[in-house]
């Protein structure tokens, strides 16, 4: 008996506990197992997650103890979630997985209230039924449910002004609850990314498998547009022919887009680029709504897209239509670049500018220099190399141009030393060219900087300046093949094109060399026909007394003719200076010992067109008949070649 009356005390103490708490009894329609999940809301920003088997016979249940009333959310095997209020006492739920007007709550009337608010009323479409909701939380800004509506229905469509000054108005028992302290920490997020604020940074790989960074791909560009959209968006496809739009009509004032897909198949994100016609940058961790970059900008819906200045300021979010159009307009109506030289030991004169522009366009612009100091101004539609000829023939200087300030300071007597600043383009190549010159191999980390970067506006340059004369046709021609993307814009790679393409044709190997006659620094004349008689093999080397890397290959070719003079090689180098007393001390100076020729034309000179010259140092090897055998041969390569036609 005493034992018995301790097991009936032991009950009896359960069973009041729980007569203190909730106990929560559930039916589901038509469901014979699985699981039920109530994840429960507490007011301290914490929540906590219960689970139970649903039985053969539909029938679950939940018991617990609250202190007040708390919201919950109860979910039927994770697909159908369901919102009620816990209160202390016992709820009996019908569940109608098919239907919530079909399923009943009873004992709770706060989960009863809540569903009459939220419930949408006869003929109210959505956006009345935010705005009741709104209207009710304005009129009721103590009540429990203020929180838990903003954080349901209306935050994801609020700035963070909207949402701070709403919640600002909320009164005590509004604020004492686990949804009011989230939507704090959300309009803390949200003004991070407000207007006027510096864009997060984020990286992300492109279509190709390359990685992209925001402000990498920001760096040179005036205005950008992270559109965030997805191949299985209808909106984003409505909307992109705007985006398009707006894409070709600024595209040459400075605007740029940077695409975040949302998608999860990279098949159908790559078809929607294609048959949108969305010809900017795009990139994807195929991570669906979980995107890194759209959780960090807090995307919840699309389209949505993010304009920001060259500087990654946020200065407007989503534009549509004409409002983008609009938008763009206002901010590229004073846009393009303004150049302030000075340049000490010129006076006075006429200055040129040659702007090297895509599809090997020119185009020249002149103006007077005044004191020492000259101007330009004018818009360029994509960055592009600009070449700065200075009066009287005191030399020359390039750069890359886009539309910004660009001030340019230097001495005549010290060209070399010129300073640009104001172009962060130029800066870039300036840091690749410095970060080269010191390296053990200077063209070894040119080629790799190319094949690492083909796609980047210096590539172009780079091969045409700098790699071209140590390339032979095949290798040079694999090179340029690998180039895309932006570097295809270039002026340089249209020469690099035109270039390939005519050594294939005209000055193709096996081709009779085109005859010439120039005057030698004998002051004799030599006409190549004449020159070759005799000879098994001549080398025609084309350089200049004021090209550096002349002087570095007239140390291999001196190599070269001691070696190979005996058994009948050799060198007619043409020069194409434009000062004789210059082009002798050059010859003097780099133990130029064989022939040297010269009409001091500079890129005038007849020869340069006959041979398709484009850059310095170039060369052509010729037999004994005057046919070309080979093109650029450089250092070893040259060597090489010798050896393998003096073995024949």
């Amino acid at each position: 008996m005493k034992r018995f009356a301790v097991i009936m005390i032991a009950c009896f103490v359960s069973l009041t506990g729980f007569a203190q708490g909730y106990v929560i009894n559930a039916q589901v329609k038509d469901v014979k197992s699985g699981t039920a999940t109530l994840r429960l809301y507490f007011k301290d920003g914490n929540e906590r997650v219960d689970s139970t088997t649903i039985d053969q016979k539909g029938s679950f249940a939940f018991r617990g103890d609250v202190k007040e009333p708390i919201p919950a959310m109860l979910s039927i095997n994770g697909k159908r979630n369901y919102r009620i209020y816990i209160e202390k006492g016992t709820y009996n739920l019908t569940i109608d997985p098919s239907s919530l007007a079909k399923s009943k709550f009873k004992g709770s009337k706060l989960t009863d209230k809540w569903y009459e608010l939220t419930s949408p009323k006869d003929n109210e479409d959505y956006a009345v039924h935010l705005s009741r909701l709104e209207n009710w939380i304005l009129n009721n800004p103590d009540d429990i449910f203020c929180s838990d509506l903003i954080a349901s229905f209306l935050a994801y469509q609020w700035d963070y002004n909207e949402l701070s000054r709403t919640l600002n108005t909320l009164q005590k028992n509004a604020r004492e609850n686990y949804y009011y302290i989230h939507l704090q920490r959300r309009a803390e997020a949200l003004k991070r990314i407000e207007i006027g604020q510096k864009a997060p940074d984020f990286a992300m790989d492109n279509v190709s498998g390359k990685r992209v960074t925001l402000y990498n791909y920001l760096n040179g560009k005036k205005y950008l547009l992270i559109d965030f959209w997805a191949s299985w968006c209808k909106p984003c496809r409505i909307e992109n022919p705007n985006v398009v739009a707006a894409y070709e009509r600024f595209h040459s004032s400075g605007f740029d887009i940077l695409g975040v897909s949302l998608d999860n198949d990279r098949a159908l994100w790559e078809k929607a680029i294609k048959d949108d016609n969305l010809a900017w940058e795009h990139v994807s961790d195929l991570k669906f709504w979980s995107n890194e970059a759209a959780q960090l900008y807090m995307i919840n819906s699309i389209p949505a897209n993010i304009l920001l200045d060259s500087k990654g300021t946020i200065i407007a979010r989503n534009l549509r239509g004409e409002e983008l159009i609009n938008k763009l307009s206002e901010l590229t109506s004073t846009y393009g670049y303004q150049i302030e030289g000075e340049i000490e030991g010129i006076k006075e004169g006429v200055v040129k500018m040659d702007l090297l522009l895509a599809n090997g366009e020119k185009q020249t612009y002149s103006t007077q220099v005044n004191h020492s100091k000259f101007v330009f101004s004018g818009i360029v539609d994509r960055v592009c190399v600009a070449n700065i000829v200075l009066p009287a023939k005191n030399g020359e200087f390039s750069f890359f141009l886009e539309n910004s300030k660009i001030n340019i300071t230097g001495d005549k007597a010290k060209l070399e030393n010129i300073k640009i600043t104001g172009s962060k383009s130029n800066d870039v190549f300036v840091q690749v060219a410095n970060r080269c010159n010191g390296d053990k191999n200077p063209l070894q980390c040119l080629m790799n900087e190319v094949l690492a970067n083909p796609t980047t506006i210096y590539s172009p340059l780079i091969v045409s300046s700098y790699l071209a004369p140590y390339l032979n046709m095949s290798d040079l021609t694999e090179l340029v093949g690998k180039l895309d993307g932006d570097a295809k814009t270039m002026y340089q790679y249209k020469l690099l094109q035109d270039f390939i393409a005519e050594s294939k044709t005209s000055e193709a190997i096996g081709e009779k060399a085109p005859d010439f006659t120039l005057t030698s620094d004998k002051n004799k004349d030599i006409q190549l026909t004449t020159f070759i008689q005799g000879k098994r093999y001549i080398l025609i080397d084309f350089w200049a007394s004021d090209v550096p890397q002349c002087a570095v290959d007239a140390k291999d070719l001196s190599v070269a003719y001691r070696k190979y003079q005996s058994k009948g090689f050799e060198i007619l180098s043409i020069s194409l200076d434009e000062n004789r007393d210059l082009w002798l001390k050059a010859v003097s100076q780099q133990n130029r010992k064989w022939a040297n020729v010269s009409d001091l034309k500079r890129w005038q000179s007849a020869v340069t067109k006959l041979y398709k010259i484009e850059s310095l140092p170039s060369n052509v090897l010729i037999d004994d008949k005057g046919t070309i055998i080979a093109r650029n041969l450089k250092g070893e390569h040259l060597i090489n070649t010798l050896n393998q036609v003096f073995s024949k």
